[in-house]
């Protein structure tokens, strides 16, 4: 099947089963990791015919792709209103560490598919692309609201890039790579002084 043939689904019927078909592909990357999944016990999976998942997905990469688009973690409408409430050091302290430990049982969860995620960006310029749009995707729609917020931070594209890998770093360590020498809760302690004092914000009033 051509790309050109994929279907790009508009009924609340069609939806629903790439929908599930996807989340077939996440239960059995996490359980089984991506290189060791077929397209073939995906569709048993999902209840649907080999050829219904063709009509949807070009090949499994794509299936791939669509699991990280949704269990990555989104700039939506409560992060921001979460972000507008935390407009002093003290409160921006409690909000960093809820998103952290968001983060890490998000790297738990999705440990198999994203170490060979984390891997394949290395190799594969599909999945490159993706990872790139997403930070891009993701930073800018903080940075952007950060002014109308009351915030004012200098280099504030510089310093968000910053935080997001030293929070992914963390993450990364605490779901996956654990040394019995560090104390992680006390670099939790550490990590989030880092990033208030990277910050060293004003408020706009």
């Amino acid at each position: 099947m051509t790309k050109s043939e994929i279907r790009e689904p508009r009924q609340a019927r069609s939806i629903e089963k790439k929908k599930k078909i996807a989340e077939a592909g996440f239960k059995l990357f996490c359980e089984k990791g991506f290189h060791h999944t077929d397209t073939n016990e995906i569709a048993k999976e999902a209840g649907v015919s080999i050829g219904i998942v063709y009509h949807y997905f070009k090949d499994k990469k794509a299936i791939f792709l669509a699991v990280m688009d949704q269990v990555s973690p989104k700039v939506d409408s409560e992060i921001i209103k979460q972000l507008h409430l935390s407009k002093d050091k003290k409160e921006l302290g409690p909000f960093l560490s809820d998103i952290i430990d968001k983060d890490i049982k998000l790297h738990i969860i999705t440990k198999s598919p994203h170490e060979e995620f984390q891997a394949m960006s290395h190799s594969d310029p599909d999945v490159a692309e993706y990872m790139n749009h997403y930070k891009n995707q993701f930073l800018s729609a903080i940075v952007d609201a950060l002014p109308s917020l009351g915030f004012s931070i200098s280099n504030a594209d510089e310093k968000a890039d910053m935080i997001y890998h030293m929070i992914d770093q963390y993450c990364d360590a605490v779901a996956l790579n654990k040394r019995d020498r560090i104390n992680y809760d006390d670099m939790k302690v550490l990590l989030i002084e880092t990033i208030l004092n990277l910050l060293n914000l004003d408020i706009l009033n």
